[in-house]
């Protein structure tokens, strides 16, 4: 009778915390005479840390709202996306996606009065990709900055929250029942800007 080893599907997501919000992190208050892409800083591609991301934000004092930005950039898990975005109002819009760094904002038209690219980090502004697809959540250990809510929600960011753990600054290192807690949509994690300071995850994958 042949006799198969144990493989271990148990992976780790490691994740730090994101930038506070601020109007200016990504690009500086600029111009542009035309078509064409928005200069970055250099914290473009470190602003989302390890693991973990946040929205992308444009400020302008002037109404631009009929140019279109096209933002691209990477999600926590280090994969290409994009989406555009209409230009703000004499305010601030946001992005809907979630990013880690971003590599390019490319407006389609020419931006005259003086617009920024910042970012949005708050209360539940932190998202990390634990996994995209069917997994249960094994355990955790990190080290938080603050107390606060981590919630782990189902198949996106605003999906079902299945787990939340309410935890004070310092070690966590929780109970996770012996099957651990299933997602059948992927598993989700939303915190807060400022309280994570390394968090690793374990789970099926």
């Amino acid at each position: 009778k042949k006799i198969m080893a144990n493989v271990s599907q148990v992976k780790a997501q490691f994740a730090t915390d994101i930038t506070a919000t601020a109007t200016a992190t990504i690009a500086a208050l600029q111009t542009l005479g035309g078509a064409g892409n928005m200069t970055l800083t250099g914290a473009a591609a470190t602003f989302g840390g390890t693991g973990s991301s946040q929205k992308v934000s444009l400020t302008s004092g002037g109404n631009i709202s009929a140019v279109t930005f096209t933002i691209t950039g990477t999600d926590s898990k280090g994969a290409a996306q994009s989406e555009t975005l209409a230009g703000p109002n004499a305010n601030t819009v946001f992005s809907t996606k979630f990013y880690n760094t971003v590599t390019q904002i490319a407006a389609d038209a020419a931006v005259g009065t003086n617009t920024s690219a910042g970012v949005l980090g708050g209360a539940g502004d932190l998202l990390s990709i634990i996994f995209g697809g069917r997994t249960r959540i094994r355990g955790m250990h990190g080290v938080l900055a603050g107390a606060g809510n981590l919630t782990f929600r189902d198949g996106s960011a605003t999906g079902t929250a299945l787990l939340t753990l309410s935890a004070s600054a310092g070690d966590l290192d929780p109970y996770i029942p012996d099957d651990g807690v299933l997602f059948p949509n992927g598993a989700f994690l939303t915190a807060d800007q400022g309280d994570i300071t390394g968090l690793t995850v374990f789970y099926d994958g």
